[in-house]
């Protein structure tokens, strides 16, 4: 299953309204692919390309550029 990156915009904003958790694979800055798995959206950035992810058991917060996002749900990410 593949999911254009516009797409997964929309997606992100959809779960963020909702309050439903996500599965993301994305790419690290140092080239590693990090998993958050059942991670809420904190908030999206549109213009700046970036997503903050919250972790419901701890409430740690991460900032993930969009353009690192490999698979969100099951869904591959292209461009």
């Amino acid at each position: 299953m593949v999911m254009h990156f516009t797409e997964m915009q929309h997606y992100i904003a959809l779960a963020e309204e909702r309050r439903q958790t996500l599965n993301v694979r994305a790419w690290t800055s140092e080239g590693k692919v990090n998993l958050y798995k059942g991670w809420l959206v904190h908030h999206q950035y549109w213009r700046k390309g970036f997503v903050r992810l919250r972790n419901p058991v701890n409430n740690e917060i991460r900032l993930i550029p969009e353009i690192y996002i490999i698979e969100i749900n099951g869904y591959s990410i292209y461009l």
